[in-house]
């Protein structure tokens, strides 16, 4: 028996998404083959997250703990990291 393929997308928020998200990590189940962009991505995760669409557009994306534009592929068994920009002083 082999084992079986992802279908999701672990995702991990940090900061205030994860005090507007009421979680630390979701899951993002995809059909079989399913790949999209991470800006589409994130449009998936404002629809079921609402509390996070208002800071969405400062997110920074990581996938599988390197920083990527809107326009990459994000696929099943990838690890995704939202991340808010920082000030310090």
């Amino acid at each position: 028996m082999q084992p079986q393929e992802p279908r999701h997308v672990n995702v991990l928020f940090f900061s205030v998404l994860r005090e507007r998200a009421g979680v630390d990590s979701a899951i993002l189940p995809l059909d079989p083959g399913e790949t999209l962009s991470a800006a589409r991505l994130l449009e998936r995760l404002a629809a079921t997250h609402p509390a996070l669409r208002p800071v969405l557009p400062l997110v920074r994306v990581a996938v599988n703990q390197e920083y990527v534009s809107g326009a990459h592929t994000v696929r099943a068994g990838d690890e995704v990291a939202l991340i808010t920009p920082v000030s310090g002083g």
